[in-house]
């Protein structure tokens, strides 16, 4: 399989670049665009306007379930308004110019917001005067009023196409509209509830500034927090309504055109680094107070839970003596992240390259069964647990022969823009290349690095492991591995002092007993993250060397390791595995 084959021609013969796309250019009126995206070393592309995706490798066969048709362009609306129509813009605000210049249609009761990309209309949300919506169907997801964002500085975003068309009767013309309005709070942000930010990504990383004018309401402000943690909150700013009013429209026809002016002059950025008004805290401050029992998110092993929980906005630093399962504990605790929470991470792991061979042992951990042997599981189980983890895990640094800490937390900030990143993990830090600055030791340059990550979890509200091996570590007495510390990480006390959370993971071996020690070191936020295990025993888990799971620890003799349940290995069966993702 090539690509020509599949109908993608390349000038060059590694990298990446665009082109046009066999699929959707031709019959596009800009068909000279290059709408496709191609990683030529990975055999991979993607198309930013019609979706189409493909590998050489395997050619994507998607199920029924994952099938994603390819948008259709609808015919614009009929512009000829009935006069009830107009009165019905003008009774909110809005007027006969600004309803003509925006090309709204009507037919059947319903009027037609058409959304132009490119000059063409690609998609039309339709409403009733009664807030019934819909939209044309396989059509494509982007901002209502696209073009008006190109080349903008500064860009004003609102949550539905009258609170845009609120602005533009105010003046304004750089104002675009999400598509499909807000999500519940507290919910979960799909990647396909925000596919219309790929196709901005140019003009929303170019911008200066970018103004969000939500709803008020709780579902407008999580969008509002959502869409600035993606975009940046570095360069977004919010405004306020008045107390009797929930968006733009409403301000428009209450208070006039010139308090459309005066509220978004009067925006204000999201907090600078390092400086915080109390005014910004105050109701999560409240909340915190009302819910004083609220604490981190579970592991996933009961035992560890007193001892390790897991906020976002914080740094985990994890360490341990060279193959004593550091890298096999943070894939465990990620798949488990995946399964209780729906999580979705970024990780840089250069001793786990190939991607292949790491996604097969993602995959026996995801299904809790075997990859390799004679009781291997079944193909289609392993194709399941890759559909599945292909949402939630994105690698990072594969293709580059050195990788910084800079260029990990690019391509980071680029897939929380696209995905809505949760968590971060760096394994190890020894295969970074670092570049510290002149006259810098080691000591200054891990405290400056580790203040960078510090700031970038907590801008982007992500929680970051980095993995970090210990100097050289003697044997105790018993000829056995020491248990190191933080303090023992090559480079610099720092890496206690800066992490919000310190861990060692270490394999106790015995004649009595063989188990994996979780060491917790450190807890910053002990009140909702747990206490430290400094002291007493470290937190137990026994590992499957089959699957790779880390389960409750059952003492057992060194000896018996590798026996493995088969009872409980049938009771997960293929049926169950998906259960929770259909």
């Amino acid at each position: 399989m090539t690509f020509e084959e599949n109908g993608i021609y390349l000038k060059g013969t590694s990298g990446q670049e665009k082109t046009t796309c066999p699929q959707c250019s031709s019959g596009r009126r800009k068909s000279s665009d290059k709408c496709l995206s191609v990683n030529i070393d990975e055999g991979v592309w993607h198309c930013h306007h019609c979706g189409w995706n493909g590998s050489l490798k395997n050619v994507k066969n998607l199920t029924k379930s994952e099938f994603v048709p390819m948008p259709t362009l609808p015919e614009p609306p009929e512009t000829n308004l009935p006069e009830k129509v107009y009165q019905w813009f003008e009774d909110r605000g809005i007027t006969r110019l600004v309803v003509d210049d925006a090309k709204i249609g009507y037919k059947n009761r319903w009027i037609q917001f058409p959304f132009y990309k490119g000059g063409e209309v690609v998609n039309i949300k339709s409403r009733t005067a009664d807030k019934k919506f819909r939209q044309e169907k396989n059509a494509e997801k982007c901002f209502y009023r696209f073009d008006h964002m190109q080349g903008m500085e500064t860009i004003i975003i609102t949550e539905g196409e009258m609170d845009a068309l609120s602005l533009v009767q105010a003046g304004f013309t750089n104002v675009v509209s999400v598509p499909d309005g807000a999500t519940a709070p507290n919910s979960k942000p799909s990647d396909r509830k925000f596919s219309y930010l790929i196709s901005a990504e140019e003009h929303l990383m170019n911008a200066e500034k970018v103004i969000l004018c939500t709803d008020s309401d709780g579902a407008g402000q999580h969008l509002r927090d959502e869409l600035s943690r993606r975009i940046g909150r570095e360069k977004c700013c919010r405004v306020t309504y008045p107390d009797d009013c929930k968006d733009m429209n409403e301000v428009l026809v209450k208070y006039g055109e010139e308090r459309i002016l005066e509220i978004v002059s009067s925006a204000y950025p999201y907090p600078i680094d390092g400086v915080v008004i109390i005014e910004d805290v105050i109701d999560e401050a409240i909340d915190l107070f009302n819910t004083p029992e609220h604490l981190g998110l579970s592991t996933g092993w009961l035992d560890l839970d007193e001892h390790y929980r897991i906020s976002l906005s914080e740094v985990s630093v994890v360490t341990g003596v060279p193959n004593m399962g550091k890298s096999e504990w943070m894939d465990a605790l990620m798949i488990n992240m995946v399964q209780l929470y729906g999580w979705k991470f970024g990780i840089f792991s250069a001793e786990n390259f190939p991607v292949k061979h790491h996604l097969l042992k993602l995959v026996g951990k995801f299904s809790k069964q075997a990859f390799w042997g004679d009781d291997k599981m079944p193909e289609e189980v392993a194709r399941a647990s890759m559909n599945v983890l292909n949402d939630h895990i994105k690698f990072i640094g594969t293709q580059e022969s050195s990788v910084t800490i800079e260029s990990i937390m690019e391509q980071a900030k680029i897939l929380n823009y696209r995905y809505g990143l949760n968590g971060l993990i760096i394994d190890p830090w020894n295969t970074i290349e670092h570049k510290h600055g002149d006259g810098e030791n080691e000591t200054n340059y891990v405290s400056r690095v580790l203040s960078q990550l510090n700031t970038f979890a907590k801008v982007n509200e992500i929680h970051i492991w980095v993995v970090a091996h210990p100097r050289k570590m003697e044997n105790g007495a018993d000829r056995k591995p020491v248990v190191p510390n933080p303090y023992d990480i090559s480079g610099s006390a720092n890496w206690f002092n800066k992490a919000d959370n310190a861990i060692t993971i270490h394999r106790h071996r015995s004649q009595e007993d063989d188990y994996v020690g979780v060491h917790v070191h450190k807890i910053r936020f002990q009140y909702k993250n747990g206490k430290p295990t400094t002291g007493s025993e470290p937190a137990k888990l026994n590992y499957n060397v089959r699957t790779g799971n880390y389960e409750t620890y059952i003492p057992r003799v060194k000896e018996n390791i590798f026996r493995q349940d088969k009872q409980s290995e049938s009771e997960s069966s293929q049926d169950s595995l998906f259960k929770k993702y259909d």
